[in-house]
């Protein structure tokens, strides 16, 4: 018999299915990712639609079993309207739900990444500069999942300079260990290791000038990429 459950979580996706009904991804501080069937939620009169929105704060008590989760009520806590309003604000915090769906485990009960979206939210709806902050959201993010990058020297032997970067074997790696390519400017090497350690509320004084900015993106998208590509059956899931 289906066991009646309660949490809360933050609305990671939402689709479609069969006629009026819809799936929603949660992330949530007891029970990691959550995936929800909502029924009829995509009628007009059914308010579960409107609450079970991108970004979304809800509390829901749902039915557990195998499979999806089934809805029984959703109560809508919090929206996030600027960011909303604003679309550099808005695709960043996109690509952030991304990662922490890519990076949730279901039915987890660590409450730290749910902890660090509902933050990273908050701050994109404070003013906290937008790609700065969805970027030290996904080091932290990486960091408690445990596949943080090794960002203190060569991951192999410790070395502290000219580095490159290798996502394959963790992080920093130097020429004599493997690293190959171009080695990371001093700048690349010191904005991640800032944004992995400085405290959110620092980020709206952290200076990176934009091209820095977007090899740092790219860095620890191909990171992201190398995790996934290792990671053991069951541990990511790309459905719902």
């Amino acid at each position: 018999m289906a066991r009646l459950s309660r949490t809360q979580g933050l609305v990671l996706r939402i689709q479609d299915y069969a006629e009026t009904d819809r799936i929603a991804v949660l992330l949530t501080p007891d029970r990691g990712r959550l995936d929800l069937l909502a029924k009829g939620a995509r009628r007009l009169e059914r308010t579960s639609g409107a609450a079970l929105d991108l970004l979304n704060l809800v509390r829901v008590i749902f039915y557990l079993r195998r499979g999806l989760a089934l809805l029984r009520e959703v109560e809508l806590l919090r929206t996030f309207p600027r960011i909303r309003e604003e679309l550099e604000r808005l695709e960043e915090a996109l690509v952030g739900l991304q990662w922490a769906r890519s990076l949730a485990v279901k039915g987890e009960a660590d409450p730290r990444p749910f902890k660090l979206t509902l933050q990273f939210l908050e701050g994109l709806e404070r003013g906290w500069p937008p790609r700065l902050a969805r970027l030290a959201y996904c080091l932290r993010l990486l960091a408690v999942a445990g596949h943080g990058p090794h960002l203190a020297g060569c991951v192999a032997c410790g070395q502290a300079g000219e580095l490159f970067w290798a996502p394959d074997r963790g992080g920093l790696l130097c020429g004599r260990c493997g690293g190959q390519g171009e080695p990371l400017a001093d700048k690349v090497v010191a904005t991640l290791r800032g944004l992995a350690s400085l405290p959110p509320a620092a980020l709206p004084r952290l200076q990176v000038d934009e091209e820095t900015q977007a090899e740092v993106a790219e860095l620890l998208s191909r990171f992201l990429e190398a995790q996934l590509a290792r990671s053991e059956p069951g541990w990511y899931s790309n459905a719902p």
